[in-house]
């Protein structure tokens, strides 16, 4: 079979003529070797700025590593000055290291129980006090309250009842302010009047703030918080009683 023969069975062939690549010129050559060397130079200006940074903390290393070899050769020259053996305790004279007073922490501060002794100058006398660190305010028990003027100041007038007083004893003092307190067993706030009293437990005297209350159904007719207590006194809970009961001082 002929060659046209065989055209003729399979029908005309479509025939595409391949990509003409046109040639390179001078100009692009150049434009090539351009863009080859801008990246050939930021390669190496990378590299520079590397190398430079690697310099730095290099520098800054042995800098370092000089700074605590100077720190090691002065903590052994200290060394070097310290005695072979440890110094030998010094024994402290008796009368420079004095024991507390009775009733004193070493500190000088007053030491109380869990219950003592309070002298109130307006009584007259001394009362059984429970010491409470966690009631903010002092109380004293009152009742019949009233509040009068005195010299164009506030005044409170309340007896002083408890069950094991026999009588009933009248109290007069300056009206500090009224503190409003909520009971545990109510929701209603309670209004009572403060007043500013002067008392003595031990050998301190001081001038303490007492909330007035009804407290004679109570084991203790005053009670003793954290206000009066704070910086003078440290509490002894496993105590009672440390102090001795105050006396009426003698007048001259």
């Amino acid at each position: 079979m002929t060659l046209l023969s065989l055209l003729s069975l399979g029908g005309c062939a479509h025939l595409e003529p391949a990509p003409v690549v046109p040639p390179l010129t001078l100009a692009d050559l150049r434009t090539e070797l351009s863009l080859n060397e801008q990246k050939v130079q930021l390669a190496m200006a990378q590299q520079e700025r590397q190398a430079a940074q690697q310099q730095q903390l290099l520098t800054q290393l042995n800098a370092d590593v000089a700074k605590m070899k100077d720190s090691v050769k002065k903590v052994d020259s200290k060394l070097a000055t310290l005695p072979a053996e440890p110094p030998k305790p010094m024994a402290i004279p008796t009368e420079q290291c004095a024991a507390p007073e009775a009733g004193h922490t070493v500190d000088g501060k007053l030491l109380v129980g869990e219950a003592e002794w309070l002298w109130v100058d307006a009584a007259n006398d001394a009362f059984q006090a429970r010491v409470d660190t966690g009631a903010t305010t002092s109380s004293i028990s009152a009742q019949e309250i009233t509040i009068f003027e005195r010299n164009g100041k506030n005044w409170v007038r309340f007896f002083l009842s408890h069950q094991d007083l026999d009588d009933k004893i009248q109290i007069e003092a300056p009206l500090v302010r009224h503190v409003r307190v909520r009971q545990a067993s109510a929701d209603d706030l309670d209004r009572r009047p403060v007043v500013r009293l002067a008392v003595r437990i031990g050998d301190m005297t001081e001038k303490a703030e007492f909330t007035l209350k009804d407290r004679s159904d109570m084991t203790f007719p005053v009670l003793l918080g954290r206000e009066f207590l704070k910086d003078i006194a440290v509490v002894d809970v496993a105590r009672e009683y440390i102090q001795p009961k105050p006396k009426l001082k003698d007048v001259k």
